[in-house]
Parts: C-alpha cells; sequence; structure tokens
C-alpha cells in the first residue's frame, strides 16, 4: 500500500487545500495519506471527507515544531482521535503557543531590523483561521515590500541562530513524544537527516527520545541519501522502532512530489496506528 505520511496543507504553511492534495495523492497512486499540518489539529472532519471522497486511506497526523536547544527536531504523530476532549485541549494549548509566539517575534523584528509589523497584516495571509506559523509572517514580509520572496525573509529573520527568531512556545522533541502520547497516538521523528547536529550526537539524541518512548523514524524522505535510508531503517531494526516516509510536500512547484519517495508501511506500522492493508 504506497503511503505518504508527511503532506502539509492550507491547514498550516502549505497551499492546497484537503481536497487537492487529495486529488493529488489519488493521481499519484497513494493509497494511504497523512496531513501532518504543524502545530495543528484541526481541520480533521474536512480533511478525511476529501480523502474519502478520493477513495484515499486517509490518517489524522501532525508534525509539532519542538527544538532541541537551537536545533530543529520536529515530531510526527499518527493514528490519534481528533475529536477526543484531550486532542481539543492540546489544539488551544498549540493555538496558545503560537499567538504569544507572533508577538515575540513582532517585538524583535521591530527592536533588530526595525520592520513594524501588525498581527493583522500576518493574520490576513492565512488561507484559513489557523494558528499563525512563521511561514505566514514570512509571506506578510514579502506582501508589506520588506522582503523580495520568503525564501530571503526566512534567511534574513527566521534560522534559529538569528536575534529575531522566537523560541516562546516551542516544546522539545520529548515533550512532542508525550504531547502525541497523551492524544494515543504513534509518535515518529521527522526528517532525521534534517537535524544539523554531528553525527555521533544525533545518534545519541535518537536513543534517547527512544528510551523516552519515541515509537518510529522517518527513514524515506526525499532528501535522505541512499547511505542515510539504510542507516535509519537499521537504526529502526536496532532500536524496534517503526519505519515511515512522506514527501513533505507543501506546495506546486516547491521540489516535492507527492508519493515520493516510494513508502509502503509494513503492517507493524499498520498495526500500531490502528489501520489495516
Amino acid at each position: 500500500m504506497r503511503a505518504d505520511l508527511h503532506i502539509h496543507s492550507v491547514y498550516s504553511d502549505g497551499a492546497c487545500t484537503p481536497a487537492a492534495l487529495a486529488e493529488a495523492c489519488r493521481r499519484n497512486g497513494v493509497m494511504l495519506a497523512s496531513l501532518t499540518d504543524h502545530d495543528n489539529f484541526a481541520g480533521d472532519g474536512e480533511k478525511r471527507a476529501a480523502f474519502a471522497a478520493a477513495g484515499v486511506k486517509y490518517l489524522t497526523g501532525v508534525e509539532i515544531s519542538a527544538y532541541e536547544g537551537k536545533t530543529k527536531v520536529h515530531i510526527t504523530g499518527y493514528g490519534y482521535d481528533a475529536a477526543a476532549p484531550q486532542c481539543l485541549a492540546a489544539q488551544r494549548e498549540r493555538e496558545r503557543a503560537a499567538y504569544a509566539r507572533l508577538d515575540d517575534v513582532l517585538e524583535r523584528l521591530q527592536r533588530y531590523k526595525h520592520i513594524s509589523l501588525s498581527a493583522a497584516d500576518v493574520l490576513s495571509v492565512r488561507e484559513k483561521d489557523v494558528p499563525p506559523h512563521t511561514f505566514h509572517i514570512a509571506s506578510a514580509l514579502v506582501k508589506k515590500g520588506f522582503y523580495p520572496s520568503v525564501r530571503d525573509a526566512f534567511c534574513d529573520c527566521f534560522r534559529p541562530d538569528l536575534p529575531t527568531y522566537s523560541f516562546v512556545g516551542r516544546p522539545t522533541p520529548f515533550d512532542a513524544v508525550q504531547i502525541i502520547h497523551a492524544l494515543g497516538g504513534v509518535a515518529c521523528l521527522a526528517h532525521p537527516g534534517r537535524i544539523f547536529l554531528p553525527a555521533a550526537e544525533r545518534e545519541r539524541l535518537i536513543f534517547a527520545l527512544r528510551e523516552s518512548g519515541l515509537d518510529g523514524i522517518e527513514c524515506n524522505y526525499p532528501t535522505h541519501t541512499v547511505g542515510e535510508t539504510a542507516y535509519y531503517r537499521a537504526l529502526c531494526a536496532r532500536l524496534g522502532l517503526l519505519e515511515t516516509g512522506g514527501s513533505d510536500f507543501h506546495r506546486e512547484g516547491g521540489g516535492r512530489t507527492i508519493g515520493e519517495p516510494f513508502f509502503e508501511p509494513d503492517d507493524a506500522f499498520l498495526r500500531a496506528v490502528r489501520l489495516s492493508a
């Protein structure tokens, strides 16, 4: 069963609706998909209906933007009950953190860049009423003429080593694993090849996360080399972890294709998220 378990929609920093993504999955031969929007558990009804209409199996998903110090260590979660009271409470907390972080970023942009940007400017660029993401702030900066492109805004303002970056409300990856487990979901390490730590330090972190309950690793990822994919698959076997994979698709023309790299979840993963082949 070909799957793509890492896709973003207009419910976070993606450009496509759930319906458009469902149709793209169907067209590309993807039989199981998960929309792992950043720090947002909302929209499950629309997402589920869109994939049902396209004849593609749908799995609840989220990507929690976690950091270990100043290093991005994102955690994806799968198979939780989006309608459960615990999930609604987690959504409120993620929203609270996002708005607090937005206020902090706007203050930092004024202090360090002398850029006056309002919350209304940022919220106006969203496709839906979702927690503001860094992408929305960057898009607002472009719309107001401060930068020629979102990429330029990110490079100049939103690298973790810059004073305009905000860590307000950012959970650690250990926190993220616990958040997902509290919802009854499966917690996996996203794109480990993009964790910018020395190899030995990165491996120690993965071992520590496993000790804290990490369930799986995203082995199949567009920027992973053949060697990296093999290494993370071997690490999963060694640690008894599940394997996941996905495109990390955000928008057409963004360099990613839904359903690539090719990935088929095994029975262990399907059992863990309570799905059948």
